[in-house]
């Protein structure tokens, strides 16, 4: 078996990846022994208005592109795997954390808790999370900074770790609909495509992806 890795789950739709997200991920390995990122794109976001989505098989080679990329962007950074794991997708629909938890423990050595990666924005319904009891006691909460101040988490015996990194953006939608906006034969604006590593923007363009 390989060897166990301290372990992080992202989650999100990554419609497309941005540069946002790998940040993210400089954030967490900076201030933390996590070295293992596994990306799960979800299979249906019922949160995001997304009129003209890109397909799962989109979604996960552009994270493979963006994983590629990374070193480039963070080469001061240590040596860190990236997996892209399909298994929300496969599953269909609105998947649970706790199911996908269980999931990634049967399928990785996983040193430790793993870190469930989420916004302080979502802390305000955490308790409310399927199985929140049981997920509690298998996960860390690491806690990014979405919002700026929130009232404290009430729980004690859950496992939070809160983060202090520059506030994440999510330009996903802003390409979305800046593509959207564009005509077939148009070209993405420059301050567009600077939102994404170079190898997405190109694949995005390449395959016309969020036009109209």
């Amino acid at each position: 078996m390989a060897e166990a890795v301290p372990t992080a789950l992202v989650g999100g739709s990554f419609d497309p990846v941005h540069l946002g997200h790998l940040h993210l991920v400089h954030t967490v390995a900076s201030s933390t022994a996590y070295r293992r990122f596994i990306f799960v794109p979800v299979a249906r976001n019922n949160f995001k208005r997304n009129a003209n989505p890109a397909s799962a098989e989109h979604r996960m080679e552009m994270l493979r592109l963006g994983f590629a990329a990374y070193p480039g962007l963070y080469p001061e950074d240590p040596e860190m795997e990236f997996i892209a794991d399909d298994c929300e997708i496969n599953r269909g629909g609105i998947s649970y954390t706790y199911d996908t938890v269980k999931h990634l423990y049967l399928q990785y050595n996983i040193k430790g808790r793993l870190a469930v990666v989420m916004g302080d924005d979502l802390l305000g319904d955490l308790q409310k999370w399927h199985a929140y009891e049981q997920l509690k006691e298998l996960v860390t909460f690491v806690v990014i900074r979405r919002e700026g101040e929130n009232a404290p988490f009430s729980d004690l015996a859950a496992d939070l770790v809160y983060l202090e990194n520059p506030r994440v953006e999510d330009s996903s939608t802003q390409i979305r609909e800046a593509a959207g906006m564009l005509g077939e034969k148009d070209s993405l604006p420059e301050h567009i495509s600077q939102l994404m590593p170079e190898e997405v923007a190109h694949y995005v363009e390449s395959f016309r992806l969020y036009r109209t």
